[in-house]
């Protein structure tokens, strides 16, 4: 384990994990600053509230100490609140800052924490203690030379009601050329001020050591609220669109976050702005969120979101502002930058939805919103009738121990947290498929090997699952992505709500994504997806396999669409299907043979699929790709069935080959008994809307008398 994630009364473990850097402390000097302004660097959210009071136990900074930093070390400082702030507790800590001065620019990997202070260890002398807070590892670059406050967010604002020590993680290398200094007043005090950079070594008391005694403390301070906990302020976070993407279409959801989980925030605004002034898209204020926790039923909800309508907006850069805003007035925003097509180049096969049947030769006709494509392409690739993602199950009752007994279930009663954690546990074995496909980054902290439960640990963390009692949707992709940001970079996340079977299929067989699921029902629950048997039921019914935490093993059951709801039946329980997400990367190559293209569009876009190479009766499914001038590219897919036997005419229901009244009439029964899809062949819905009702038969009269276009069936 890293030292991000020991507890604080294990932090003797570090020196295990620590790489050796003693020779770097060596070429020790001290230096007067003189006079200095230093610049501020905030990372993340900027927070904001009225009543924030900087706390630290230095006097004025005189001193800077070169030759000292080496990178791979961990710094702590002690501090009082009381020094600083008026009415000082209950204090809530948000940001920490160690003052360093640079003489060139660098790159810096950065992670602050929050402990108790020990006062009984070691008689008269404070020590850090129990963690209580700590944020995720920043990847930050220092501009030029002179003095900066780097100031690093928790993850969540941490109460404390005494004096405490702050943690300053330096998590890289830092060349001596940048000149690196960490900086002290003139004031020495013994047990202020800790540093631990070598395993052989262990803590020194910087005041007190064999290299270099400093001649004050060392500086460091935090940014916090004094006199209660009311006023935790929100800290903001997109949790899509990510940071750069490409963003297609019209009606483009935003869904944010506050990672701090305050109980006063008011309502969260969106902006965009293509380089002026920001203009607002809209503002929600109700973030209620489906929480799922494997014990209590889930409340229905999309968090802070709202849709950006882009019709109009031309295509191009834009950046999205996210502000929440609470009760008091304390405000937090993130920016995130965007590339906006509203008519992407997403191409898709007029009248050939999932479920079809195909018998080639099959003409392709193929429709796309972009004005400007340069080629459209058809290829393949084969479902296998059972597929297995290969999962690595674990029972989620591994995790959440707190007493030190793993074996006793970590349940609830014993105020344990392990029966709220199949989001995380979910995620961690949809996450381990990838260290099986040689990404062995997944089980490693820094150069530390862990296992699948370290991993779920780690991400339980990351997704506020013991603070919330559960995982709620926002935060489990918001900590999945925001773990492997700061771990595994090249990995990429994407959800989709109410997903079809296809939908699911398509992502975790075709596009070999991981997939989790989030259930809704009593109780509501994440699970990993597996794999899949079969073709479809002649009820539109799917055999899906999934990994159950709660169960701790993998379990069959049934997908089903009811009248444009998925639901999944698992041992007796009937769930809705309500999210979907997503683990991949772009590296992973896929092979697809290409079934035919399109190089013209001049009489329109379309292909012939003369040549099915694979064998009749086989599932497969087809992706349609196109690229623009731009070299904008987009997809869609479809999964079909290759079957001679049952390719049939659009709209022919009675099997004689022709579209007539005779189909009109085997139609109307269905649509009109209000049987719904359950149990109704999948071909009655006539306009694709995905549902079987009287509209279908509607659309069928207007296609007889020439007034629609073919049923999509």
């Amino acid at each position: 384990m890293s030292i991000r994630t020991v507890a604080a009364c294990c932090y003797l473990c570090l020196l295990s994990v620590l790489p050796a850097h003693g020779a770097g402390k060596t070429q020790v000097r001290i230096e007067k600053l003189g006079e200095y302004t230093p610049t501020d660097l905030h990372v993340g959210a900027s927070l904001a509230a009225a009543d924030t009071c900087l706390a630290n136990d230095n006097h004025d900074i005189v001193y800077r100490i070169d030759g000292w930093v080496t990178g791979y070390e961990l710094y702590k400082g002690l501090i009082d609140p009381a020094n600083s702030c008026d009415n000082a507790y209950p204090y809530t800590v948000l940001e920490v800052n160690m003052p360093m001065r640079f003489e060139a620019a660098t790159s810096l990997v950065v992670s602050v924490d929050i402990e108790a202070a020990d006062l009984t260890s070691v008689p008269g002398c404070p020590i850090p203690g129990e963690l209580l807070g700590l944020s995720a590892e920043w990847n930050l670059t220092i501009p030029g030379s002179g003095t900066y406050n780097v100031w690093i967010p928790l993850d969540t604002p941490i109460v404390v009601n005494e004096p405490f020590f702050a943690g300053y993680y330096l998590g890289s290398p830092i060349d001596q050329s940048v000149g690196c200094a960490v900086l002290c007043d003139s004031i020495p005090v013994l047990c202020a001020s800790f540093n631990i950079w070598d395993t052989a070594v262990g803590w020194v008391d910087l005041a007190d050591n064999e290299y270099f005694a400093f001649p004050g403390r060392l500086a460091m301070e935090v940014s916090g609220i004094p006199g209660g906990t009311a006023a935790i302020p929100p800290v903001a976070s997109l949790v899509c669109p990510d940071s750069g993407a490409d963003v297609f279409g019209t009606n483009i959801e935003l869904w944010a976050y506050d990672t701090a989980g305050s109980p006063a925030v008011d309502y969260a605004s969106f902006e965009y702005s293509d380089g002026g002034a920001y203009v607002e898209i809209g503002r929600d204020y109700d973030g209620t969120a489906p929480l799922r926790n494997g014990v209590a039923p889930t409340e229905p909800g999309q968090g802070y979101s709202v849709f950006w309508h882009t019709s109009g907006l031309p295509e191009g850069a834009y950046t999205i502002r996210t502000t929440f805003v609470d009760t008091t007035g304390a405000t937090s925003s993130v920016i995130t930058p965007v590339r906006l097509e509203p008519t992407p180049p997403v191409p898709g096969l007029a009248g050939l939805p999932s479920g079809s049947y195909v018998c080639a030769p099959w003409e392709f006709s193929i429709t796309c919103p972009d004005e400007d494509i340069s080629y459209i392409e058809v290829a393949r690739f084969p479902a296998i009738d059972t597929y297995s993602t290969g999962l690595t199950v674990f029972s989620q009752s591994l995790l959440g121990d707190t007493n030190g007994n793993p074996g006793d279930g970590n349940l609830i009663a014993n105020g344990e947290y392990g029966e709220y954690c199949s989001g995380p546990a979910a995620a961690a074995m949809a996450s381990r498929v990838w260290y099986d496909r040689g990404y062995v980054s997944v089980l490693r902290d820094s150069t530390t090997s862990i296992t699948v439960t370290d991993l779920a640990e780690m991400l339980a963390e990351a997704m506020k699952t013991r603070r919330d009692s559960g995982t709620y949707d926002d935060a489990l992709l918001n900590g999945w992505r925001a773990h492997f940001a700061h771990h595994t970079p090249e990995f990429e996340f994407d959800h989709r709500r109410n997903p079809t079977y296809y939908d699911v299929r398509t992502w975790v067989e075709e596009s070999q994504r991981t997939v989790v699921l989030g259930l809704g029902g009593n109780p509501g629950l994440w699970v990993a997806v597996d794999g899949f048997s079969g073709w479809q039921a002649t009820d539109t019914a799917f055999e899906v396999t999934v990994a159950n935490p709660v169960a701790g093993s993998l379990v069959s059951g049934v997908m089903i669409d009811r009248g444009g709801v998925s639901e999944l039946t698992l041992d007796e329980t009937v769930y809705t299907v309500d999210i979907m997400v997503s683990m991949t990367t772009l590296a992973w190559t896929i092979s697809r043979p290409v079934a035919c293209v399109d190089f013209s569009g001049t009489d329109g876009w379309g292909c012939t699929w003369s040549s099915a190479g694979i064998d009749d009766g086989t599932p497969v499914f087809l992706r349609t790709s196109a690229r623009d001038a731009a070299n904008n590219q987009g997809y869609s897919t479809v999964m079909v069935s290759y079957d001679c036997a049952f390719a049939h005419v659009q709209g022919d229901y009675t099997g004689d080959g022709l579209t007539d009244i005779d189909d009109l009439l085997t139609l109307i029964p269905y649509v009109t008994g209000g049987a719904g899809m359950a149990g109704v062949d999948p071909r009655f819905d006539a306009n694709c809307d995905n549902v079987i009702n009287i509209a279908d038969a509607v659309y069928y009269m207007n296609f007889l008398f020439g007034a629609t276009s073919a049923p999509c069936h």
